[in-house]
């Protein structure tokens, strides 16, 4: 059986662009017309705005290369569904050598996100007893691809409990394409996610000049963190997502409206 390489495959698609497009705004798109694909499974107040971006943004492309973005989004799903463990897009970053070094982009290697998981988790749910809470939060206010999320939702998991009903995940990134790589695998692993792009220092959380970006698992497990959301009379978090409580049969409504399937990875760990 032939062993699976999807980074090898991934970069072989990828670079049918090369002959027109840079590597850059190709990068972009993708991620914007991944994210937004995901995203636009429920009718939030944003969805008018991402829809017409994702229109315009697919239409500068001849048939043939609209055709290699879906094909690059399954190998992203198909990377993570085998092997869950690992920076999969920010690894990609740096192979195609887009790291921006005058933004002071560095994305910490996943075996260290992994490391520093482990000793967060064992230090909280020391002090915190994690087990006896309904949910915990964790946040990354410089998330970049995600990878220190990703590998907290894979070493919650290790130590059998459910990352999808037990986590809430706020992460932030003054990067749009950063912000989005977190957001594509998050959404891809079934994390609940809030994903906001702006200053985490200037305009941190749920300030409005922020693009806040939920993760479809978010809809559907939002009645299990909605107190984190409404704690408080008129926060800025209760306003942000006022518009965007939905209902699992809402999601389901509508993804089948648009003719598509919503897919996401469901952990069974207690």
């Amino acid at each position: 059986m032939k062993e699976s390489n999807y980074e090898k495959d991934f970069l072989t698609a990828f670079d049918k662009f090369s002959y027109r497009y840079s590597k850059w705004e190709v990068w972009k798109d993708f991620l914007y017309l991944s994210a937004a694909s995901m995203a636009n499974v429920v009718k939030t107040a944003d969805w008018e705005e991402r829809e017409a971006t994702y229109l315009s943004t697919i239409k500068k492309y001849p048939k043939e290369y609209q055709e290699l973005f879906p094909e690059l989004f399954g190998l992203v799903t198909l990377a993570l569904e085998e092997n869950p463990e690992q920076d999969f897009l920010g690894t990609l970053y740096h192979r195609l050598h887009l790291e921006q070094e005058q933004k002071g982009q560095f994305f910490t290697p996943y075996h260290i996100c992994e490391f520093m998981s482990e000793i967060n988790f064992i230090d909280g749910s020391t002090e915190d007893g994690f087990e006896e809470k309904d949910y915990i939060t964790v946040s990354d206010p410089a998330c970049g691809a995600g990878a220190m999320l990703v590998a907290f939702a894979n070493m919650v998991k290790k130590h059998n409990m459910n990352y999808q009903k037990k986590v809430l995940f706020i992460a932030q990134d003054v990067d749009q394409t950063a912000a989005l790589m977190c957001y594509i695998q998050l959404s891809l692993l079934g994390c609940s996610a809030v994903v906001i792009i702006g200053d985490s220092l200037a305009k941190p959380g749920f300030h409005p000049d922020n693009d806040v970006w939920y993760t479809p698992m978010f809809y559907m497990n939002y009645w299990r963190f909605r107190d984190f959301f409404t704690v408080g009379a008129e926060t800025d978090c209760t306003k942000k997502t006022a518009d965007v409580i939905v209902e699992e049969s809402e999601i389901k409504q509508y993804v089948e409206e648009a003719g598509g399937q919503l897919m996401l990875t469901l952990e069974n760990a207690s």
